[in-house]
């Protein structure tokens, strides 16, 4: 008969060839196995399973008839037939059919037995098709008849050096492994291999135990390892990791048998059958080796099994590595990148207790080992390695990763120039970014600030440097998982902005600044390089701007005539958001859009001057102040110029006026059923007219206001009126306005104290440094809080153009066009085809960024940049950084999102990152913390203006101060303590 082209049934076939004596015996396995090379002794690679059992693939061409077909031709030949004495197979030897395609079938592995058999003249091979109780399917009965009292066959040993690891359905896949480490040139401990079994060294011929005791006498007696190498042990489907035994420290013949009996006897184990869901014995074989006396050892994945990133993991432990696999010591664990400075890096991902087991350098050796190994044997492993006195791995085991998670996507990264020379490694960070615009954004926002926003505030939006293409050149910023980020390469590169901001890092972000002072340091993070022609245009650009921009730097100098001309450009917006639109074309819309955002409309050089002036005039002023702590604690206090600051006082003004008509607030919840109830009265009116002027001068502000597509509290007020109703609710305390005068004066005193306190020469320097702090100060906050006022006629213009395309069928919304880039707006720009297509498109993959993690810092090269985290202590205290004065104690309410009905006054707020849109709540707050931020952030500005204690770049604040825990946020040392 014809044998089908299925590995199980050419199995069957070629021993029922065998015993009809068309085949001869002694090429079958060792030529088979030879010529066939990777993979099982049939020459197919191992394909999924299912149920938890290693799979054979029979393959769609099989039907069930072929199956039984074959089947009842070996039963007539003798080959299958029932429970007959005589038998001396040991029958596990199996394959199985795919589940779901056919009744699952285990059928014994007849050739090599079979050929056995044959050539001692005995009969062929006998095995019964029965059910198995566990699983309800078809297995071999699996036990020899005469229960162990027949001959075992020869079992035969082979050198490590000279094993065929395509034996591996004979000797075990431990055996294999270490074949395939062996011809791949890896350092394997000298040792043999014996053929799998399942009788006991007891059952064994006199020749069979003298081949075992001979193979180990030039080893012995050194100290041995003796390992179970079953079958399919180690496979790409399955690992029985741990379920088989091994035994070290052997030194004796004696403890040889002892040893091997014991390992054999493992495929009986109740972990074996329960794993295989299999009532039958698994044949095992033995590896015995010398063992390394090892100072340390471990396993290490050259592909994370959680999926993390792309690291290497090690695991590592003092002394054997018995006791890391066997869970009864905590390793330490590395996680070792490739570098894109070539090379590795590695990160200690947990410390264990006492001694650290490996070195930095013998981590990236046993990395780089690692993967040159995975190259050679062509697919991710997990391996077993020791180190002994030298610092050059053995390496003990190896079998395919078994049960690994899909590995999460690198950040996708949308260079505003893909042409950009960053060196080795880009480096991007959200640095003074997060709090403001911690959310990815729609590609119309990403679009104004990439092309109109980012390279004013450095200087590079003129029409010169869109032209030459400088703008992008030298854009500093990039779009990361939808997000913006700082691109610090480009950041370092620009003149005058780039030293500016290095030297500010400290007082902006706390925890950021020093990583990228270590980054620059190691040579990660360089400067970008640009060719001759862009660096010139860059400095002549520069220069230009600057020179240019020489005027609002010195207005910058006078902080009150600046605070006017910001009024007075939002007073422009207030007036211009007023103008109708819906007689104007397509091309006065547009062309408003243009000039609107462009930079000297916005008058983002005075902002940025402004901002600089504040920021270093602040650090001047706290240095000078240094020696006098209750001072420096002081100096940013009770200010009341700040226009975030002064919502509070506003709203807290609204607040007192509304406790006339508290009524009203009470029987209504929603906006529009409040300001109903409001217009029945005299008095609800007059407040809604109080309302409706803090509108137009604050209603451009919201959370996550810096992105376009959200709209502002003049559309959706429920933040504000949640605010009122929280306050009326609430017994009458200290006003917003009362703490600002009582601060004002304590500052003003502590000021005089330590100036009368300093030398006399010094007096003037520290007098001037805290006026000039007081000044300048509330412009920080000023130039954006009224560059925002812009942003609403913005949003009117996207949306009137949105609602047109809506007519003509290019949209499905008005607020789709949040999805299209400002210059796809342009007429010609796009089919309408197209624009669905795009927005189709933009909007899940905004929802797929809105899902993803925003590390603080990204890589290029995939190395994730460490950042402190500290936690809580053992005394239950977290450190940050105090960025105002004073010591309270309150209730955690941990926040995600500024939700003014989520707390209760008095209680400390905990939250990652607070945008200005958060400030209102701020008022309420007894404390608050955070887990990012520095001394200048946006934050930190109002909530020390406003004297709250407040700890910023508390890392791990959200999730190590337990929700409605009693905590003493003390801001002058900087901790956060769990009573």
């Amino acid at each position: 008969m014809q044998p089908l082209r299925l590995p199980v049934l050419q199995d069957l076939a070629s021993a029922f060839a065998l015993a009809q004596g068309h085949q001869d015996p002694e090429d079958h396995v060792d030529q088979d196995a030879g010529e066939r090379g990777r993979g099982d002794r049939y020459g197919h690679e191992e394909q999924p399973h299912q149920g938890g059992v290693p799979a054979e693939p029979f393959g769609e061409a099989a039907t069930h008839a072929e199956e039984d077909a074959l089947v009842a031709g070996a039963l007539k030949a003798g080959l299958l037939d029932g429970h007959g004495s005589g038998s001396s197979i040991p029958g596990h030897y199996y394959a199985r059919a795919r589940a779901g395609v056919h009744e699952e079938l285990r059928i014994p592995f007849l050739v090599e037995q079979g050929r056995r058999a044959g050539a001692e003249g005995n009969p062929p091979a006998q095995v019964l098709r029965t059910r198995c109780p566990s699983v309800g399917r078809l297995k071999p009965c699996g036990e020899r008849a005469d229960k162990g009292r027949s001959e075992v066959p020869p079992l035969r040993v082979r050198d490590l050096t000279s094993l065929d690891p395509a034996l591996e359905t004979l000797f075990g896949g431990k055996a294999a492994g270490l074949a395939r480490l062996v011809a791949a040139g890896a350092r394997v401990p000298t040792g043999f291999a014996i053929e799998a079994t399942d009788a006991a060294p007891g059952d064994w011929g006199e020749d069979e135990r003298a081949r075992l005791l001979s193979s180990a006498r030039d080893l012995l007696p050194e100290p041995l390892a003796v390992r179970s190498s079953a079958l399919g042990e180690d496979g790409a489907q399955q690992s029985f990791a741990g379920l088989f035994e091994s035994v070290l420290g052997v030194t004796s013949e004696e403890a040889l048998l002892s040893a091997a009996e014991q390992c054999i006897a493992s495929g009986a184990g109740e972990r074996v059958r329960a794993y295989t869901k299999c009532e039958a014995t698994l044949p095992v074989g033995l590896v015995v080796q010398r063992l390394v006396p090892a100072r340390a050892a471990g396993v290490v994945f050259t592909r994370d099994p959680a999926g993390r990133d792309g690291a290497v993991v090690i695991e590592a432990v003092r002394g054997l590595g018995d006791q890391l696999v066997s869970g009864h010591t905590e390793p330490e664990r590395w996680r070792v990148y490739r570098s894109g400075l070539g090379g590795f890096e590695a990160q200690v991902e947990r410390v264990a207790e006492g001694e650290p087991a490996l070195e930095e350098s013998e981590v990236e050796s046993i990395a780089a080992e690692a993967l040159r190994l995975e190259a050679a044997l062509g697919h991710p492993l997990d391996l077993e390695w020791a180190l002994g006195e030298d610092a050059e791995p053995w390496w003990l085991q190896a079998r395919p990763i078994t049960a690994s998670a899909e590995l999460r996507p690198e950040p996708r990264v949308e260079r505003t120039d893909a042409s950009a020379d960053d060196g080795p490694v880009s480096v991007w960070s959200n640095l003074n970014i997060r709090e403001t615009m911690p959310d990815p954004l729609p590609v119309f926002s990403w679009s104004l600030w990439r092309d109109r926003l980012l390279p004013s505030l450095t200087g590079l939006a003129s029409e010169r440097a869109r032209r030459t293409g400088l703008r992008d050149a030298a854009n500093v910023g990039d779009r990361v998982q939808g997000r913006i980020y700082g691109n610090m390469n480009a950041m370092l590169a620009i003149p005058v902005i780039g030293p500016i901001s290095q030297k500010l890092a400290d007082e902006i972000d706390a925890n950021a600044a020093p990583v990228i002072r270590e980054l620059i340091r190691t040579g990660v993070l360089l400067p970008r390089r640009f060719d001759r022609r862009t660096r010139w245009l860059l400095v002549s650009e520069t220069l230009r701007s600057h020179l240019a921009a020489f005027p609002a730097l010195a207005g910058s100098f006078k902080p009150e005539l600046r605070m006017g001309q910001f009024r007075e450009f939002g007073a422009r917006m207030i007036a211009q958001r007023e103008l109708p639109l819906g007689e104007r074309t397509d091309a006065e819309l547009l062309a408003e859009l243009d000039a609107i955002t462009d930079s000297g409309f916005l008058g983002t050089d005075r902002m940025m001057w402004s901002l600089i002036l504040a920021v270093a005039g602040y650090s001047l002023a706290r240095r000078l102040f240094r020696h006098h702590p209750a001072a420096q604690g002081l100096l940013a206090v009770g200010i009341a110029h700040n226009p975030t600051t002064a919502m509070s006082l506003e709203l807290e003004a609204l607040t007192e006026a509304a406790r006339p008509i508290a009524e009203a607030f009470d029987r209504t919840t929603g906006a529009h059923d409040l300001f109903s109830a409001l217009e029945e009265s005299a008095e609800g009116r007059a407040w809604l007219a109080r309302l409706s002027h803090f509108l137009d001068w604050n209603g451009h502000r919201c959370p996550k206001e810096f992105d376009v597509a959200t709209p502002r509290w003049l559309e959706e007020p429920a933040m504000l009126l949640d605010i009122v109703r929280r306050g009326l609710a609430e017994p009458p305390k200290e006003g917003v306005r009362g703490r600002l005068d009582r601060l004002a004066e304590e500052r003003r005193a502590a000021i005089r104290d330590a100036v009368a306190r300093s030398p006399f020469w010094k007096r003037p320097l520290l007098r001037w440094a805290a006026r000039f702090a007081e000044r300048h100060l509330p412009n920080r906050e000023a130039g954006k809080h009224y560059l925002l006022t812009a942003f609403p006629r913005i949003r009117q213009l996207a949306l009137e153009m949105g609602a047109r395309l809506t007519e003509r069928g290019w949209l499905e919304s008005p607020e789709d066009v949040f999805h299209l880039e400002l210059g796809e707006l342009q007429e010609g720009a796009l089919a309408p085809g197209d624009a669905r297509r795009l927005v189709e498109l933009r909007r899940d993959e905004l929802a797929e960024f809105e899902r993803s993690p925003a590390p603080d810092f990204v890589r290029s090269d995939g190395v994730p940049v460490s950042t402190a985290e500290v936690g809580l202590d053992e005394d239950g205290v977290l450190t940050g950084t105090g960025i105002s004065t004073g010591r309270v104690e309150g209730r955690v309410r941990v926040l995600h999102e500024p939700n003014a009905r989520a707390f209760e006054a008095g209680e400390v707020i905990v939250v990652r990152f607070a945008d200005p849109g958060w400030t209102p709540l701020f008022s309420r707050a007894g404390g608050i913390v955070m887990e990012v931020g520095g001394l200048m952030c946006h934050a930190a500005v109002v909530a020390r203006e406003l004297g709250i204690p407040a700890v910023f770049g508390a890392s791990g604040a959200t999730t190590e101060l337990p929700e409605g825990a009693l905590v003493e946020v003390d801001a002058d040392a900087g901790t956060v303590t769990v009573r």
